[in-house]
């Protein structure tokens, strides 16, 4: 591929994230504000907050990870994972980690508080392209088969005690596209999907909560009102939507009816503004962005840019997909934002910094 088809796909990679960043914020300005009014006295609460610990800081740090020697930081990639590594060990320190909705996946270091977890798919996705870029140049696949497994093992131990099973499922899909990628037997991906399936099946038997999660997606009309609540409320909006929807800003559901419906319900509100067609251009967006980053991977012919990419777009395609098939009704519920839109600043920031490491791993 030429340079001049290289530029027109990193120049469409860049719009189309900006593109939904901008839609994100508007959708976020009008759908907050009901609430943020009410507990703050300011409309633009949740907007300032965005730009503040999301927009501002993931556009600093994706131009960083743009402008870095890509060759020379990669000495440095084992190191930042396992900080990170240690950062997640830190949410079980008291002082350090903070419990939120039943959850230990917030870190407070001075004044600065965010997500670790968020950071780990980056962390992640640059360590195990490391990995499996130098093992497979020296044909070594049975001993990245299982720095694999104990990769999965040990993020699987820190993020199901949090517990934070939908991010450990997304980092284990990232992985598993990124080891399918670099070459490995088959047998070896049919082994690995097959004890991840029933590690995920045992999960859900020997958890009361998740169980109940479970019987709740497969049952919504016989669950208690709590429970089966925010899926209801979900399709509501979804249904009420039609064909071209109520009309921007006219969500009734954001009157507080539906529960974190600028983050994990996002997608439900977009449906009822804009209806049916307003979410195929939600879904095409997506759709079109992941189909240029992944022209980008098979373009490359080093191996460590080509799976740095593939891990970049596999995390955006996994983490839509997840987020619009709860919200639809396809998958229980699990608390996933919806990649550049959703609210959330560490899930934010840490996206632009994926963006920025892809568009400089497509650098000549």
């Amino acid at each position: 591929m030429q340079n001049r088809d290289l530029n027109k796909i990193r120049y469409w990679i860049a719009a189309l994230s900006l593109i939904l960043l901008l839609i994100g914020l508007f959708v976020l300005t009008t759908t907050s504000a009901p609430s943020a009014l009410s507990k703050y006295g300011n409309s633009f609460y949740y907007l300032k907050r965005q730009i503040l610990y999301g927009v501002i800081p993931g556009l600093i740090l994706g131009l960083i990870a743009f402008k870095i020697p890509l060759e020379k930081f990669r000495r440095l990639i084992p190191y930042v994972f396992m900080a990170n590594l240690l950062l997640l060990i830190l949410l079980f320190l008291p002082y350090f980690g903070s419990v939120l909705g039943g959850s230990r996946r917030w870190l407070a270091i001075g004044p600065i508080s965010f997500q670790p977890t968020e950071l780990l798919k980056v962390s992640f996705i640059l360590y195990f392209a490391h990995l499996a870029a130098t093992f497979t140049k020296k044909l070594e696949y049975r001993r990245l088969f299982i720095v694999f497994i104990c990769l999965i093992i040990a993020i699987g131990i820190l993020m199901i005690s949090q517990p934070d099973l939908s991010t450990f499922g997304v980092i284990t899909a990232i992985g598993l596209a990124m080891y399918f990628c670099s070459g490995m037997p088959i047998g070896n991906i049919v082994l690995i999907l097959t004890t991840v399936a029933l590690s995920f099946v045992l999960l859900m038997r020997f958890s009361n909560y998740r169980l109940a999660r479970l019987l709740t997606f497969l049952n919504p009309e016989n669950a208690s009102l709590a429970a089966g609540y925010q899926i209801k409320q979900m399709l509501y909006a979804i249904g009420s939507g039609g064909l071209f929807g109520l009309g921007l800003g006219l969500s009734r559901q954001k009157f507080g009816f539906l529960p974190h419906s600028i983050s994990d319900s996002i997608f439900a509100i977009i449906a009822e503004e804009t209806g049916f067609f307003g979410v195929v251009i939600i879904i095409a967006l997506f759709t079109v962005l992941v189909w240029m980053i992944l022209c980008l991977a098979f373009n490359h012919k080093d191996s460590f840019r080509q799976l740095l990419a593939v891990g970049i777009g596999s995390w955006i395609a996994v983490q839509a997909f997840i987020h619009i098939a709860a919200n639809i009704g396809l998958i229980p519920l699990t608390g996933m934002p919806l990649p550049f839109i959703s609210y959330g600043g560490s899930a934010l920031a840490s996206q632009f910094i994926g963006l920025g490491l892809l568009l400089n791993g497509s650098k000549k």
